[in-house]
């Protein structure tokens, strides 16, 4: 086990095994972001709150700028932030100390992610996926927050219960389905989650190491089954991009591995 290296929280970047990873640097530019705020309205977290305590919310919120591939936090970042996604998809999952990623979920619009509730950062890693506009806010200012709304706090723990159970299947999947069952699912998820309905053509922008991460397999075995899968009508891809061809199909891939 590598030692743990004493961490700036100023620096851009940390070394992980005989990785080096580079987090989200602080922008001056960052006060300048445009925020996309109207696209929180429609997240399932925020969907019917009243429009003051959305605001509420977001006034105690700060934007952030995250390039594709750059790090929001890295395991053992002595941090006490929760985090939003306001545009783009951020990976969160765990770094082995070798820096290799198993990625856990990829998340969208209106998702929560960070040190929340009592839970802290250590261990964990959050990636930008695209580039992305992610907002902060103290954990404290969050639970100040719950306090006075207390309904959207039992819409946080509906979100962390759902969180679990997506961690509960991924552990079946796992223990249980081959790798290119698991990447028919993967698909399935993340097609109808935001995929485009009429092109069926993926939102989220993921090269074959990013699905390699998120469902536990080598680069290699990825990229031969998502050959396979393309040669069999079920998807087409060029560089990140993907689209599905044939969701029935796809989804009868993954329910009979």
């Amino acid at each position: 086990m590598h030692a743990r290296a004493p961490l700036n929280p100023e620096s851009p970047s940390r070394t992980v095994g005989n990785l080096r990873l580079h987090r989200t640097p602080n922008r001056r530019s960052d006060r300048d972001v445009h925020i996309p705020w109207a696209a929180l309205h429609g997240a399932p977290l925020l969907t019917g709150l009243h429009p003051d305590h959305i605001a509420d919310l977001l006034s105690r919120m700060a934007p952030r700028q995250v390039r594709r591939k750059e790090y929001v936090y890295l395991p053992y970042d002595p941090s006490e932030v929760l985090y939003i996604v306001l545009r783009g998809h951020v990976a969160v999952g765990s770094l082995d100390e070798n820096g290799r990623e198993l990625a856990i979920d990829i998340l969208g619009t209106g998702d929560l992610f960070g040190a929340f509730l009592g839970r802290s950062l250590s261990g964990g890693f959050a990636r930008a996926v695209d580039d992305s506009v992610v907002a902060t806010i103290a954990r404290e200012e969050f639970d100040r927050y719950l306090e006075k709304y207390p309904a959207f706090a039992f819409r946080v723990m509906t979100a962390m219960s759902d969180r679990i159970h997506a961690l509960e299947r991924k552990l079946r999947a796992l223990v249980f389905d081959d790798v290119r069952t698991r990447i028919c699912r993967l698909l399935c998820e993340l097609h109808s989650r935001d995929g485009d309905a009429r092109t069926g053509r993926l939102s989220v922008s993921l090269t074959h190491q990013d699905i390699a991460s998120l469902v536990a397999s080598s680069r290699e075995t990825a990229s031969l089954h998502l050959s396979e899968l393309k040669k069999g009508g079920y998807i087409d891809y060029d560089r990140r991009r993907i689209r599905v061809l044939s969701p029935l199909r796809l989804r009868a891939a993954a329910a009979h591995p």
